[in-house]
């Protein structure tokens, strides 16, 4: 099975313009992005943000990049060589897009997954900044779940992308189907999440990993067990990636999200979501780049 096989198999679901008015997901789509998800282990959701805010917080990260480069606390994905780095979001109230961070397409994805107004447990990004070099270092074949796991979905990460990505400038590599019998002794170690060599080489036999190509305006719907891995970006460009992780409310997930005291108001609107139970308020400034 080669890449365009792959690509095929992940089957976008396009989201419609009355459904982006109407700001409800039909029902055909959504069997189909129920299939896609629990078939693959993620979905991708197509046309359900809009441009504009993508690009509004896209002008704000990459002015926080410098900054966030500079930092003694800056966070490098497997080590500074890879050219990978976490950043935390603008949490200012403007920034704060419902269709971002609380989009109703795909909370109406997870509430038939995970149950009904899933916690926003988790708020970060990923960054792919341009490669240093033609052999510059990816990341090693992991999941983002590192203990013992249940047998049905717990934490879902909703990704958003704010430019076109592809196998040019770092689209995650996805390891399809994985998620089904997920077990922990694939991994290195117990509290580890990097799958071990033979593995997955055993299961690239079978079922090889691809880099899609994903649409800006898409959100792409993982689950957490799901191997993967970051990719090098050969662009000059940085690549960013927004990455909000949902549980379900029962769960009693400890992460927690710092979010500007005069944020309040703003999150408080989002009902069909619980975020309220994930977040913390601070008063007078928050350094977000600083308060990982």
């Amino acid at each position: 099975m080669d890449s365009e096989e792959q690509q095929l198999r992940l089957r976008a679901i396009h989201i419609s313009k009355d459904e982006r008015n109407s700001g409800k997901i039909s029902a055909k789509n959504l069997q189909s992005g129920l299939t896609e998800f629990h078939k693959n282990g993620v979905v991708i959701l197509q046309d359900a943000i809009g441009i504009p805010a993508l690009d509004h917080v896209k002008e704000r990260m990459l002015q926080d990049v410098p900054k966030n480069l500079v930092s003694p606390n800056v966070h490098y994905n497997l080590g500074r060589k890879s050219q990978n780095i976490s950043q935390t979001p603008p949490l200012s109230p403007e920034y704060l897009h419902e269709e971002i961070w609380a989009n109703r397409f795909a909370v109406a994805i997870l509430e038939h997954i995970i149950g009904p107004r899933p916690q926003l447990s988790y708020a970060t990004s990923n960054i792919a900044l341009p490669a240093l070099s033609e052999s510059q270092d990816r990341q090693a074949v992991h999941t983002n779940y590192y203990c013992s796991h249940l047998d049905f979905p717990v934490f879902i990460q909703a990704c958003v992308f704010l430019d076109d990505v592809s196998s040019e400038n770092g689209s995650t590599e996805f390891w399809l189907g994985t998620h089904h019998g997920y077990n922990k002794k694939d991994h290195i170690s117990p509290t580890a999440g990097w799958i071990r060599r033979e593995v997955f080489t055993e299961r690239a036999r079978v079922s090889p990993p691809f880099q899609p190509v994903i649409l800006k305006g898409s959100i792409c719907i993982r689950d957490l067990r799901l191997w993967h891995a970051g990719m090098p970006n050969f662009t000059s460009i940085p690549r960013i990636m927004l990455g909000f992780t949902y549980s379900p409310r029962w769960f009693g997930s400890h992460m927690r999200i710092r979010f500007p005291a005069d944020a309040r108001q703003r999150i408080e609107s989002w009902e069909h979501i619980d975020c309220l139970g994930a977040a913390e308020f601070v008063e007078g400034d928050l350094d977000y780049i600083e308060a990982r």
